[in-house]
Formats: C-alpha cells, sequence, structure tokens
C-alpha cells in the first residue's frame, strides 16, 4: 500500500508498534499525537515495505509421557516414577544435556469403572485402581536424531507421544535481518513514486511495523503421532518455514 498527501519541515520521528490484533498503537502517546498533528499539515507519501525468507528448523522438541495405572495409589505412583527415571536415564545416554529436559507435570489419579445411563452419565461406579503419570520434553539440537531417539525413549517404556515441535537458532537475528530488508523494500517503493514525479523524500515522519510471523512452508511446524511399541525411529521431516515481517514507512516530501 503507498499513499500520497500534498496539504512545515519535522524532524521528529516516530516509532509505533502494532498490537497483535493488528491494530497500531503508539508506545508514547503524547509523543505521537504531536507527530501526528504535525504529519496533517505536510506533503507525505507513505509506503509499505516486505520483506521474507525461508528457514529449515534447526531444532526438534519432542513431547512424551508414560502413564501407569495399578490396583493401589502408592505402587502406581513407585512404579511411573521408575519408569520416568528410566527414560531420563536413557535421554541422558543419547548426549542430551540436563538443561534441555523438562518435566512438564507429575500426576495422580483413580480411575473408576461404571455403566452409562441414558443420559450418557456414569452409574454404579467401582474404583479400578489409580493412573501416575508424567509428561516430559526434550529439546534435540540435532533434528536428524529426534525420530531415533523418540523410537529409543518408548521402547525405553514412553507409552505416550504427544508430539514434536520445530524451531530455529538465532531468530531474533534473522528477523532483525528482516526489518532491515523491510524498510529498504519500502524505501525503494517510495523512491520509485517520487522520482517521477519529480519529487525528493525528505525525512522520515513514522515508521510502523507489525510483529513478525512464520507462514509455514511445506510441513506443519508439529507433528502429532501415536505411541508404537516397537524400537522403531518416528519418521521426522522439519520441513521449513517462511519468516515474514512487514514495515509502513512515512516520509515528508520535499520539492
Amino acid at each position: 500500500m503507498s499513499t500520497f498527501r500534498f496539504p512545515l519541515p519535522l524532524a521528529h520521528l516516530a516509532f509505533i508498534a502494532v498490537l497483535p490484533a493488528g491494530i497500531w498503537a503508539p508506545l508514547n502517546i503524547a509523543q505521537a499525537q504531536q507527530v501526528l498533528s504535525q504529519i496533517d499539515s505536510v506533503p507525505l507519501i507513505t509506503t509499505n515495505g516486505v520483506a521474507s525468507t525461508e528457514v529449515v528448523p534447526d531444532i526438534a522438541t519432542i513431547s512424551l509421557g508414560v502413564d501407569t495405572e495399578r490396583p493401589k495409589a502408592a505402587d502406581a505412583a513407585r512404579d511411573n516414577a521408575l519408569a520416568a527415571q528410566a527414560i531420563v536415564g536413557e535421554i541422558k545416554a543419547q548426549g542430551i544435556e540436563a538443561r534441555d529436559i523438562k518435566t512438564l507435570s507429575v500426576t495422580l489419579a483413580p480411575v473408576y469403572d461404571g455403566i452409562q445411563d441414558a443420559n450418557g452419565y456414569a452409574t454404579n461406579r467401582t474404583l479400578r485402581g489409580y493412573i501416575a503419570s508424567t509428561s516430559l520434553s526434550v529439546r534435540i539440537k540435532e533434528v536428524a536424531k529426534a525420530g531415533v531417539l523418540a523410537g529409543q525413549l518408548m521402547d525405553t517404556g514412553a507409552n505416550r507421544f504427544e508430539g514434536i515441535e520445530f524451531d530455529y537458532t538465532q531468530k531474533e537475528a534473522k528477523y532483525d535481518a528482516l526489518r532491515g530488508d523491510a524498510v529498504r523494500d519500502a524505501l525503494r517503493k517510495a523512491n520509485s513514486y517520487v522520482n517521477g514525479l519529480g519529487l525528493k523524500l525528505g525525512p522520515v515522519l513514522e515508521i510502523a511495523t507489525q510483529a513478525p510471523y512464520p507462514a509455514p512452508a511445506g510441513m506443519s511446524p508439529k507433528m502429532l503421532g501415536a505411541a508404537k511399541s516397537e524400537a522403531a525411529a518416528v519418521p521426522v521431516e522439519p520441513g521449513s518455514e517462511v519468516l515474514r515481517t512487514e514495515v509502513r514507512v512515512t516520509w515528508e516530501l520535499a520539492q
């Protein structure tokens, strides 16, 4: 989008951020109001700049767990703890650092048997036992090993596989580079307009940005799967993502 307006030099530079919903919102209300009032009195041009790049994830996070059901609560808790310890031990044996292993939850709950009536409500419930659950996440810095590790962990005792999420290193540096490219794109567009009109770009009056966001390209960055009893590697394909950012720049027009 490009905007011209032709109605006093202006040296202020206003930075405006966008809320997640996409509403332009000033960081400093008083400063923004002053700048906007001055913008109303000068000829200006506004252009949007866009930049994007495709990245391949190089970090995988596996979410999995182990559920243990026993007639007695103490037995369920004890056996589940032992199973979780075995899984964590296997993770560390594969060279994963402790800081990349996180316990997400540890729960213990009763399990009932019952018959449902015509309305779907359980009747004649009887206590069957107790189920203890431990959920873990493991961050793997070598994506190629994620599928093999997932298979090994399920063979070790994990009986709940909740999925794999992908990420990438130096994310902020990538977005910083994109912001610069987006501004240059806005400048290129602005110059293409004003050169044809015999005008020049004056000072920048306003820079507004939208929150950067990834757009999936190829596979989704998250895959869900069911636990397998054999120690086969879980198929893992990280695919790619397109990182994209957009900026809106307003300049004063000069003769």
